[in-house]
């Protein structure tokens, strides 16, 4: 008598559970991911690749002549919040390294407006507070930089240097030029 009904499509209760179980793959996918540990990551092999970038030019600048700045009575230090300019002596590494860089880099939180977590995960540096350092006896020097993320310990604790909580590398035997903590 009456035409069978065929069904077609999904119900709404069935398009509801799919829907929640997505939503919950989705928030496990995050949580596993953990994007603000990415970040911090990214921003380490910032500051690792910009440290390592800032030495390679002070050795080049130094193989062709230039004087460290400092001596070991009065030792130079500088901080990426000093000039960035490359052409002057008065920059934050206290040599001229324009052959090789057209600008000095700054740590990539540098200008952050709120406090940053360090690797040891209890440590915090205030707003600002992020900048690269470099300290120099006029023979030897030390670059140091603050990182994140909590993977990058090792890196920290395995540098060498004399500060639990930076990452140093110059060519100051034991790089105990800088020793200030936060």
């Amino acid at each position: 008598m009456f035409p069978a009904r065929l069904k077609r499509g999904f119900t709404l209760v069935e398009l509801l559970v799919v829907v929640a179980i997505l939503g919950i793959l989705a928030a496990i996918l995050i949580l596993a991911i953990n994007p603000a540990e990415a970040q911090r990551k990214s921003r380490d092999a910032t500051r690792l690749s910009d440290l390592a970038t800032v030495r390679q030019a002070v050795d080049l600048s130094i193989s062709e002549g230039a004087v460290l700045s400092g001596t070991a009575l009065a030792p130079f230090t500088g901080t990426s919040a000093g000039s960035r300019d490359t052409t002057a002596v008065g920059n934050w590494v206290g040599i001229i390294v324009s052959d090789y860089l057209s600008v000095l880099p700054i740590d990539p939180r540098q200008n952050a407006v709120d406090t940053t977590l360090l690797t040891d995960g209890t440590t915090t540096i205030a707003a600002g507070g992020m900048v690269y350092t470099f300290v120099s006896n006029g023979s030897t020097y030390e670059l140091n930089a603050y990182l994140e993320a909590t993977d990058n310990a090792p890196f920290v604790i395995n540098d060498g240097g004399d500060q639990a909580l930076r990452f140093e590398l110059g060519t100051e035997p034991g790089l105990d030029l800088s020793s200030a903590t936060p």
